[in-house]
């Protein structure tokens, strides 16, 4: 499943690139060109298609998939300019007078002004909290603020204690926010959307507002849902108090400030993550949108070995010669995304021993030993 995860997001990345390129050939009135990136992009979307549990999304993604190829095959007639194809985005054309008689180009930008929710949305992922190391307090507390209520509905209603809609997490960089919030959807069995603010911001004034709620209209329409917002910081900052904000930067806070709001009572919930707690939005930081707010530290030594454990539990490794003290000493300051990356690179030169002397060689602590020295604590 996780490779099926890992495959899917690469394909998605693949469908963005081509369909980008393809908008903007066609808008450099390159038709055939642009047609072979359409037909690229959708063969893309049938690739995650077929990788697909969800009907309605699998059933989304081909329908956009047809309207790219339909599009392509417009584009590639000989009947086909720069003009005309003007024509149709301004409404001048015959093809406007009737979405009836609208041509495969036309519905296909009329598609494109529709939520495309592959833009955002996962599968529930395929993890939960026996696959995060460590964390104990963490998980301890997202099971008694955020999933024994959505278990227990009727039990926390009795005593008017509703669900937990908003969690904040902030900590050092690479301590496993992203990772925890996965395997909270996964133990859910919740849809996953995840973004960064790269995804949102806009120096277009209304755009970044547009994209909030295109966000949260995905999350709505493919209810239970997790929504995780990376860098929140840098989505709502304070950045010294309103008057210093663009417009575009207080329309983008606004709206989701709303959306924060609507989404109590709804089968949806929103998990935030930063750096700098300090330096986000005190109107964010209010209660009754993110009432849960949780440091989370460097790991400890306990939590570094449960963390390599866990990473190197589905790999070849000769378990009773792994000094774990001496794992815990070697690895003072590393975070969880360290502890992942020396479980890779104890891989990779068991992995290279193994091609040299074609047999299986298991991970060993002189592995683990190289490892560790060639990975830096990224805090």
């Amino acid at each position: 499943m996780i490779e099926n995860e890992t495959h899917k997001e690469l394909l998605k990345q693949e469908y963005e690139k081509h369909k980008k390129k393809a908008d903007r050939l066609r808008e450099d009135g390159e038709g055939k060109k642009a047609a072979k990136h359409y037909r690229t992009a959708a063969q893309k979307l049938e690739d995650m298609a077929e990788l697909e549990k969800s009907d309605k999304l699998k059933n989304k993604y081909i329908n956009l998939a047809e309207n790219l190829r339909e599009g392509a095959e417009t584009l590639s007639s000989p009947d086909w300019t720069p003009e005309s194809d003007e024509e149709v985005k301004t409404g001048t054309g015959a093809e406007t007078s009737s979405s009836e008689g609208s041509g495969p180009v036309e519905g296909h930008r009329e598609r494109e002004e529709e939520t495309d929710p592959s833009k955002y949305l996962e599968e529930p992922p395929d993890l939960n909290f026996d696959d995060v190391g460590g964390m104990t307090d963490l998980k301890q507390t997202l099971e008694d603020k955020v999933v024994d209520p959505l278990e227990r509905t009727e039990l926390y209603e009795e005593y008017e204690l509703g669900v937990v809609n908003g969690v904040l997490l902030h900590g050092p960089p690479g301590t496993g926010k992203t990772y925890i919030t996965r395997a909270l959807a996964g133990k859910l069995d919740y849809s996953f959307i995840e973004v960064t603010p790269t995804d949102i911001t806009s120096s277009l004034v209304g755009e970044a507002a547009d994209n909030v709620a295109e966000l949260f209209e995905v999350a709505r329409d493919n209810q239970p849902c997790v929504v995780f917002i990376d860098e929140i910081d840098a989505v709502a900052s304070e950045r010294g108090g309103g008057a210093q904000k663009t417009q575009s930067e207080r329309q983008m806070v606004n709206q989701l400030l709303t959306e924060l709001n609507e989404v109590q009572g709804e089968d949806i919930v929103v998990v935030a993550a930063t750096n700098r707690v300090d330096e986000v939005d005190d109107a964010i930081k209010r209660s009754g949108r993110f009432d849960e707010r949780i440091e989370v530290p460097l790991p400890d030594e306990t939590a570094r070995v449960a963390i390599l454990r866990v990473h190197l539990r589905e790999r070849p490794v000769l378990h009773d010669e792994i000094d774990w003290e001496r794992v815990k000493e070697e690895t003072e300051g590393y975070s969880a995304s360290d502890m992942g990356l020396v479980a890779t690179n104890a891989a990779r030169k068991a992995l290279q021993e193994a091609q040299e002397k074609d047999e299986i060689r298991k991970i060993t602590q002189e592995h683990i030993d190289e490892a560790v020295e060639e990975t830096e604590a990224s805090v």
